[in-house]
């Protein structure tokens, strides 16, 4: 449904409902600067509009903690 990309930058707002997602991209967009961010942004929330609650609700935005994580030990 989401690539990993998608993903990365969804976990940067809130995520809570798809609507709170919609609504956190689009506040935000008002105060980005580039343009391909804003692009990427503007494209989520088109998906985002597609997309069923359901399957939002079903999205797991925690799935690249562990390696996050595990990246963050190495660098210390």
């Amino acid at each position: 449904m989401f690539t990993v990309e998608e993903i990365t930058l969804l976990r940067a707002f809130d995520t809570s409902t798809r609507r709170t997602a919609i609504l956190s991209l689009m506040n935000e967009m008002g105060m980005m600067q580039d343009d391909e961010l804003i692009a990427q942004c503007m494209s989520m929330v088109k998906k985002l509009e597609n997309t069923t609650d359901t399957d939002f609700a079903g999205v797991d935005f925690t799935v690249y903690d562990d390696e996050e994580n595990e990246e963050v030990a190495d660098h210390e």
